[in-house]
């Protein structure tokens, strides 16, 4: 349950590379830019393994059994109910009601990214994106119809436990305030809203332009991000992290193919690989997600692959920029070491990840009207946004992102 929503975090997590139109474009030697990117995203639904829409809070939805009401009594009180399942016929696995949930994420991004010409043809670029993140949560209990025997058992004349039956009725309608309870026992937060900033991940990347033709041109672009940014805390089922933990590694191809004046065909291709780390980790299970124990683990996330093609004009004489394009993701599952077998399980369940945009820009720059002496500054002003349209257990989230450009 908790793992879930870590992924999801992951999934919302800014990358400098994979939320803007691609190109081969590196800076001429000395030349420095400044991007300050902003990105919003908010998420309240997410994808299954199947791909159908479901609620962002569905690792939440958890039966109440009769297992989780015996483990939270003491003394003759547990022998009592443990004698009333074998009298009844029941056994620990059936339910008494259900919980549910609803939950809302909310992500800004505000990212400065500096890049500087170190020759005609590598462009090298830094960016350390800081974070404002929230997410609100909703918690209810419905009663069924084991709820209705199990009052009714214990309001037998047989019986003889009409005591028993109106604190066990207590109990169920005030089950929210007993789960807090529980979490807090547990070392957990309660269910609430949480908010929380900082910064991310820090990540560094060379570009290199390898072929310049008339027509076609690519380049190749290097790097890593380190683990600056703050993981997730394992006892709060709800926050987001700001970073995942670990180095990677990341490596991506670019081709720009010149249709007509002002009109370019990108395809871009990336793969980041994702190095082995450590961290404090809940060994929850399918079946028990609070009474679990806490344990360092070695883990490693699944290498990534994005990938896309778009179509980018600009005008020259005005400076209008536009451009439409196509975004596929893929992360392979992730990995961690325990002897905990079913934990293990619980863990790396639904971490193979897939998602598909669609992508539009919008933008306007004045490099040109700079370069003619016809305007002050050089700079580029753009907004983009990319909209969701399939998934693979993935939070159901479309991007807005605004970029300025300044060159000096």
């Amino acid at each position: 349950m908790k793992y879930f929503l870590f992924t999801i975090g992951l999934c919302l997590i800014y990358n400098d590379q994979s939320l803007s139109f691609e190109n081969t474009q590196v800076l001429p030697e000395g030349i420095r830019n400044l991007n300050i990117r902003t990105v919003y995203t908010e998420a309240n639904t997410k994808t299954s393994e199947n791909g159908d829409v479901e609620s962002l809070a569905e690792p939440l939805w958890k039966p109440l059994k009769f297992r989780n009401i015996i483990s939270s009594e003491e003394g003759l009180k547990k022998k009592q109910l443990q004698a009333l399942l074998i009298q009844q016929g029941w056994t620990e696995d059936d339910t008494v009601g259900d919980f549910y949930a609803e939950l809302d994420a909310q992500i800004n991004v505000w990212a400065p990214i500096f890049a500087y010409g170190l020759t005609d043809t590598i462009t090298i670029a830094a960016a350390l994106p800081f974070y404002s993140a929230s997410t609100d949560i909703a918690v209810g209990f419905r009663t069924n119809e084991g709820a209705e025997r199990f009052i009714g058992a214990l309001t037998d004349p047989t019986m003889s436990n009409n005591n028993a039956a109106v604190e066990a009725g207590e109990k169920l309608q005030d089950a929210i305030s007993r789960l807090n309870t529980k979490l807090v026992d547990n070392n957990y937060e309660e269910f609430e809203k949480w908010n929380g900033s900082g910064m991310g991940d820090l990540t560094l990347l060379a570009k290199a332009l390898v072929y310049n033709g008339n027509v076609l041109k690519s380049a190749v672009s290097a790097g890593f991000t380190a683990p600056t940014g703050r993981i997730d805390n394992p006892d709060i089922f709800t926050d987001l992290p700001f970073g995942d933990g670990q180095w990677d590694v990341l490596t991506q191809l670019t081709f720009d193919q010149q249709l007509a004046k002002g009109l370019v065909f990108n395809q871009f291709y990336k793969y980041t690989y994702q190095i082995e780390g450590r961290k404090d980790t809940r060994l929850k299970t399918r079946e028990e997600t609070i009474e679990v124990e806490k344990d360092n683990l070695a883990f490693k996330l699944g290498d990534k692959i994005d990938a896309g093609v778009s179509l980018q004009y600009e005008q020259e004489q005005t400076g209008l920029q536009a451009g439409l394009g196509l975004v596929a993701f893929r992360k392979y599952g992730d990995r961690y070491e325990t002897d905990d077998f079913e934990a293990k399980q619980e863990l790396q369940r639904e971490t193979d990840q897939e998602s598909n945009y669609w992508a539009a820009k919008l933008g306007y720059s004045t490099v040109g009207a700079f370069r003619r002496k016809e305007f002050a500054v050089p700079l580029i002003a753009s907004i983009e946004y990319r909209k969701q349209v399939s998934g693979k257990n993935m939070p159901r989230t479309d991007f807005t992102q605004f970029d300025l450009r300044l060159f000096f």
